[in-house]
C-alpha cells in the first residue's frame, strides 16, 4: 500500500479551526465568521503530539498543545477532524506573499467541516 502523502488536516474545536501541515499550525479560522485569524498565537507553532493520519478520528475530545520559544497554546477539545477545502490553502500563513495576506484576511471561506 502506498504512503499517504496528504499532510494537511483541520482540527475543529467549538469555535475555531486549526489547519495543520504535518505538525505545524499554518492557519487558524473562526468558525462562526469564517475569518482567518492572522495574529493567532498558535500560528507557526508545532503540536507536541498529533495523531497519525488514519487515527485522526481518535483525537476527538482531546486538546492540541502547540509549543514555541515564547508561547504555548492549548486548544479546547477537538470536536471533528477533516481535510481542508482546496480554496482554504492559499490563506495559510505559509502561502502568504508580500501583500497577499491582507486580502486573504478579509475573505470569507466556507468551513471545511464535513457534513
Amino acid at each position: 500500500m502506498a504512503d499517504n502523502r496528504r499532510r494537511h488536516r483541520v482540527f475543529f474545536t467549538s469555535h475555531t479551526e486549526y489547519h495543520l501541515r504535518a505538525d505545524e499550525c499554518v492557519g487558524v479560522r473562526d468558525r462562526a465568521s469564517g475569518v482567518w485569524m492572522h495574529d493567532h498565537a498558535a500560528l507557526r507553532l508545532r503540536a507536541l503530539t498529533i495523531p497519525d493520519l488514519p487515527e485522526s478520528a481518535d483525537w476527538i475530545g482531546q486538546r492540541i498543545q502547540f509549543w514555541g520559544r515564547k508561547t504555548d497554546v492549548l486548544t479546547s477539545p477537538v470536536v471533528a477532524v477533516g481535510r481542508p477545502r482546496l480554496d482554504a490553502v492559499p490563506a495559510y500563513v505559509s502561502q502568504a506573499r508580500a501583500g497577499s495576506i491582507a486580502g486573504a484576511a478579509t475573505g470569507r471561506l466556507q468551513s471545511a467541516l464535513p457534513g
